[in-house]
């Protein structure tokens, strides 16, 4: 994970809870900022808010977004991270489906109070391999800016039956060029019921 174009990538360990009937999610990881500094970062979106916050050595405040801005977003998140919880394709009420393309799927999501929509890129065999919006709030120091974003999916496998990416890449299209911040491997995945 990295923070700007020029910040150098910071690794991390993470763990995801997902709700399988819709996009409520919880991301949370330690993330190795320099040499015996860490940050601990709860990102997630559940109950029709998203929120972020990050803590210095999981202590000292450093970042906190929520609000209408941040409830998008985070809505997107969950959206684009369907393939990781395939069962919220056909169970999420708040979902609007459409075709655009013989290999594309539009998915809009709507609550009530946000709306957001992610375009996702499907192979022959049903497995996403994309997922795009050409608008995406994303946080430039206290101001939302309206980005490009996309991410990819690869190497699907199966865990517990169920056949999810265990590579994926997530990247916000500046004007300069695409700037991917976030890389990661799969390497536990667990049905809970």
């Amino acid at each position: 994970m990295r923070f700007s174009p020029r910040r150098p990538w910071m690794p991390f360990k993470a763990e995801q809870w997902f709700d399988g009937r819709g996009i409520d999610f919880r991301w949370q990881a330690w993330i190795r900022m320099a040499p015996l500094v860490s940050a601990r970062v709860v990102d997630s979106y559940e109950g029709g808010q998203g929120s972020l916050t990050a803590q210095l050595l999981g202590l000292v405040p450093v970042a906190r977004s929520r609000g209408p801005a941040t409830d998008k977003g985070e809505a997107m998140r969950g959206m684009a991270e369907l393939p990781w919880h395939p069962f919220a394709f056909c169970e999420a009420p708040q979902f609007r489906w459409e075709s655009t393309a013989a290999d594309k799927l539009r998915v809009t999501f709507v609550n009530g109070e946000t709306q957001a929509a992610v375009e996702f890129e499907v192979d022959g065999e049903g497995q996403v391999r994309s997922g795009a919006a050409l608008s995406r709030p994303r946080i430039v120091g206290k101001s939302v800016v309206e980005t490009a974003w996309s991410g990819t999916f690869r190497e699907y496998k199966a865990f517990d039956g169920v056949r999810v990416p265990t590579l994926a890449e997530v990247a916000w299209h500046l004007p300069e060029g695409a700037f991917t911040y976030w890389r990661a491997r799969v390497t536990d995945f667990r049905v809970l019921t």
